[in-house]
C-alpha cells in the first residue's frame, strides 16, 4: 500500500485522466473490491483494500491507467464479473483494481466470417441476447454465465457445459486486444478464422489470469444457432453405472453437445424409481434430422446400459432449474469447497476411493450430500465433488493440508489440479505437483518478457522459485 501523499498524487492523475466518475478510492467504495468469491481467513476478511478502483470505457482509458502506474511501480487488477472461486482477485499487494464493468460494448458482428469482437466487460449472457438478434450464439455456458464477462471467461479458461460439440472459451478465441505493463497495446493477431503464419499470441492470454495484460477487446468465432435441440436424462442405480454409460457414449462418436453423470439426493423428486442414485443427462443440438437420429442412438445406448429414461416434461423442468442453479448458485460459496479436477478416465474410481477413502478421514472433511461425485462427460472431462471445509482449531492451515492432498493425488494419477476456476492464491503453491521446474521457469521468464516489474495481478497464478 501506497503511503498517504503517494496516494494522493496518483489519484489527482487518474482523475485527471479519466474524470472523476471514473475513479473509487474511499473505503466504502473499495470494501467490495476486496475479494472475490474465494474462501479467506476469517481473520483476513476484507484485509486486503486496492488502492483505487478505476472504470474504464476504452482501451484508451486502460492504457492511462497502465502507464500511470507503470511509472509509480504500482500494482494492478483487471476484475471482470467478480465471481471468481480462487483468490485471483484479492489484492494482496495492495494498487489499482481495473474494473471492466463498464466496457461492455459488441464491436462488430461479422455473420459471414462468424466472428464477434467485443470489449471485455460484457457478460456472456448479454452477448448471447445480442448475438441471438443475428441468429447467432457463442456457445460458451459456464457456471457464472449470468456475471461471468468475456474477459473473466478468457482469463481463467472457462468451462461450457456445451464443450464436447462447440469446445470451451480457449476454442472460440480468434484474436486479442491487450495493453501490456508498459502501455504498449498489443494486437495479438487478425481477426482470421485460421491461420499458420506468427506465433499463437492470444493463446498465452487465455489461462493468463490478468498476470500479462489487461484484455481490452477479444474476436471470438461464434456459430449459427441450431434448427434443433434435445435433453435426455436417465436415472442409474449410482455414479458408476451411469459413468459406465458415458464413456460408451463418448466412444461412440456422436457429436452431442455436452453432458454430466453424477450423484444425486434429489432423485425421488425427479420421478426415478427407488434405488437409483445418480442422473446422467445428456444435451443434443443440430438440424432436425441429426439430433432426431443423435437422440434414438443415445436412448438406445442407456436402455442398453441399464438406464431408466426419465419423461421428457420431467427431463426439461430438471434442466430449466438446474440451469439456473449451475450459472448462479455455484460462483456462491459458504462453508465448502469444490473440486474441479481432472483425472484420465481410466483412473477415476482409484481417485475418488483414495479422495473419500483416505483423504477425507484424515483431514476430517465431508462431501456434501449428493455431491460426491460428478463428471462432466465430452472431449473436456472434469471430475467434481464438494465438501465441508475443516473446523475446529487450525482448521485453516488443516485446508491447505486438504488442497494439497488432493493437487498431489490427481497429478500422481496424471490429471490436473484444475481443470476450470484457475488458480489464483488458493491453487499456486501445487503448481509445483502438476509442473517441472523447468516448465515452471519457462512460466517465469514468459511472465517477466510481458511484465518485467511483476505489475500485472502479482502473487497469483505462479509460485514463487522455491
Amino acid at each position: 500500500m501506497m503511503d498517504d501523499a503517494a496516494r494522493e498524487t496518483m489519484r489527482r492523475r487518474l482523475v485527471a485522466s479519466l474524470g472523476e466518475a471514473k475513479v473509487l478510492w474511499s473505503k466504502a467504495d473499495l470494501i467490495p473490491y476486496t475479494k472475490d468469491t474465494y474462501r479467506i481467513r476469517f481473520e483476513d476478511e476484507h484485509k486486503f483494500f486496492p488502492d483505487f478502483v478505476v472504470l474504464p470505457e476504452t482501451t484508451r482509458d486502460v492504457q492511462e491507467v497502465v502507464l500511470i502506474a507503470a511509472e509509480s511501480r504500482t500494482p494492478l487488477i483487471p476484475k471482470g464479473g467478480g465471481s471468481n472461486r480462487t483468490g485471483m482477485l484479492v489484492p494482496i499487494l495492495g494498487g489499482i483494481v481495473i474494473d471492466t464493468v463498464r466496457m461492455n460494448k459488441v464491436v462488430e458482428v461479422n455473420g459471414s466470417d462468424l466472428y464477434v469482437t467485443v470489449q471485455p466487460g460484457i457478460t456472456l449472457k448479454e452477448l448471447e441476447a445480442q448475438l441471438a438478434a443475428h441468429g447467432l450464439w457463442l456457445t460458451q455456458e459456464q457456471g457464472s454465465l449470468k456475471v461471468a464477462t468475456v474477459g473473466g471467461a478468457i482469463s481463467t479458461s472457462g468451462f461450457s457445459r456445451r464443450h464436447q460439440k462447440y469446445g470451451a472459451i480457449v476454442d472460440r478465441v480468434m484474436s486479442l486486444e491487450v495493453v501490456l505493463a508498459d502501455g504498449s497495446i498489443l494486437r495479438t493477431g487478425p481477426k482470421v478464422l485460421y491461420t499458420s503464419t506468427g506465433y499463437r499470441l492470444h493463446q498465452l492470454f487465455v489461462g493468463a489470469e490478468g498476470t500479462l495484460g489487461v484484455i481490452t477487446e477479444a474476436t471470438l468465432r461464434v456459430e449459427p444457432i441450431p434448427e434443433a435441440e434435445d435433453l435426455i436424462l436417465s436415472f442409474y442405480d449410482d455414479f458408476w453405472a451411469a459413468t459406465a454409460a458415458a464413456q460408451k457414449l463418448m466412444a461412440s462418436g456422436v457429436t452431442f453437445s455436452g453432458g454430466e453423470a453424477y450423484e444425486s439426493n434429489e432423485m425421488a423428486e425427479l420421478g426415478a424409481p427407488e434405488g437409483k442414485a445418480s442422473l446422467f443427462y445428456v444435451l443434443l443440438h443440430g438440424t432436425e434430422g441429426e439430433v432426431k437420429a443423435e437422440a434414438e442412438f443415445v436412448t438406445r445406448l442407456i436402455e442398453e446400459t441399464g438406464g431408466v429414461l426419465a419423461e421428457k416434461k420431467v427431463a426439461l423442468e430438471f434442466m430449466n432449474r438446474y440451469t439456473e442453479q449451475w450459472c448462479g448458485a455455484r460462483a456462491i460459496t459458504g462453508f465448502e469447497d469444490v473440486i474441479t479436477t481432472y483425472i484420465p478416465m481410466e483412473k477415476i474410481r482409484e481417485f475418488y476411493d483414495t479422495l473419500w477413502g483416505e483423504i477425507a478421514p484424515k483431514f476430517g472433511i465431508e462431501p456434501l450430500p449428493g455431491e460426491k461425485y460428478s463428471l462432466d462427460v465430452g472431449r473436456y472431462r472434469m471430475a467434481g465433488g464438494r465438501y465441508w471445509l475443516p473446523k475446529g482449531d487450525n482448521a485453516w492451515d488443516k485446508y491447505q493440508l486438504v488442497l494439497r492432498e488432493i493437487a498431489r493425488l490427481a497429478t500422481s494419477l496424471g490429471g490436473s489440479v484444475q481443470s476450470c476456476h484457475g488458480v489464483g492464491i488458493e491453487h499456486r503453491d501445487n503448481m509445483d505437483l502438476e509442473y517441472s521446474e523447468v516448465a515452471l521457469d519457462t512460466m517465469r521468464r514468459i511472465k517477466r518478457a510481458f511484465d518485467p516489474e511483476n505489475l500485472m495481478n502479482p502473487g497469483k497464478k505462479i509460485p514463487e522459485k522455491r
